[in-house]
């Protein structure tokens, strides 16, 4: 789906795609990420990221991702990438990082939400998503199970990247919240077009197991403005939480 060339450089496939055309805002996302990850001292986890969709980045295209360490501690770690087409950037993106140290006056994991239903989506029926054009995309290699509480659970039918990380490997299915959740389902939207501006999660442990559960929440404004959010879980609970902000596009 995506070959690393190298010195930054990525050159996407067809199951890169977007719903819209161009690569995916989440693949975009684990793309600068990975690169990220090659820099960052080792101990160092995943704390959050947030990524910013500047203009479209083409299919068919060399990418190019360009990191910055911005400040290296012992506890907290922050980096900078950007990613472009031909000179020009497309994307950028800061990631946090943290040094996990116990807690011995905290007497267990802590939530004050309750946990969400525990679901096996093995025993959900797999749905096809169809992508608005005729192309291959992201869908095609993502196997999605919808279950009775609104809950949409991925899991990978081919690798993402080389390698990739299983917080990289969250960041496309956390992407499609907005879609997940919009009016207008199960038929067409009542708009034009609904692309998120940026993306942004958070991690509070790494995800565990090959299901990707989302929880999608959106808010959809008539003058134009749009939010997506929703917890991000696994089989053991929810690890993080995905936010993006949303342009509507009239018809």
């Amino acid at each position: 789906m995506l070959e690393s060339l190298g010195e930054g450089l990525w050159r996407p496939g067809d199951f890169a795609r977007g719903p819209f055309g161009g690569v995916q805002g989440g693949v975009v996302t684990s793309i600068m990420v990975a690169e990220i990850e090659r820099s960052v001292t080792t101990g160092l986890r995943p704390l959050a990221v947030r990524a910013d969709f500047l203009r479209p980045t083409a299919l068919d295209q060399t990418l190019k991702v360009t990191v910055r360490p911005v400040r290296v501690g012992r506890r907290i770690a922050l980096y900078d990438a950007s990613l472009a087409v031909e000179g020009a950037v497309t994307a950028r993106c800061t990631m946090t990082f943290i040094a996990e140290t116990s807690i011995e006056t905290l007497e267990a994991d802590y939530s004050s939400d309750p946990a969400p239903p525990a679901i096996d989506p093995q025993k959900l029926p797999s749905r096809s998503v169809a992508a608005p054009h005729a192309h291959p995309s992201l869908m095609d290699i993502l196997d999605p199970r919808i279950a009775p509480d609104g809950s949409v659970w991925f899991r990978w039918t081919r690798s993402l990247l080389p390698d990739v990380s299983a917080f990289a490997a969250v960041l496309p299915p956390a992407d499609t919240l907005h879609g997940m959740a919009r009016p207008g389902l199960p038929g067409p939207a009542p708009v034009a077009g609904y692309p998120n501006a940026d993306l942004s999660v958070h991690f509070t442990r790494a995800p565990r197991g090959e299901w990707i559960g989302v929880r999608p929440v959106t808010r959809w404004q008539k003058c134009g403005a749009g939010l997506g959010f929703g917890d991000l879980v696994d089989g053991s609970g929810a690890f993080g939480h995905a936010t993006m902000s949303v342009v509507l596009l009239p018809k």
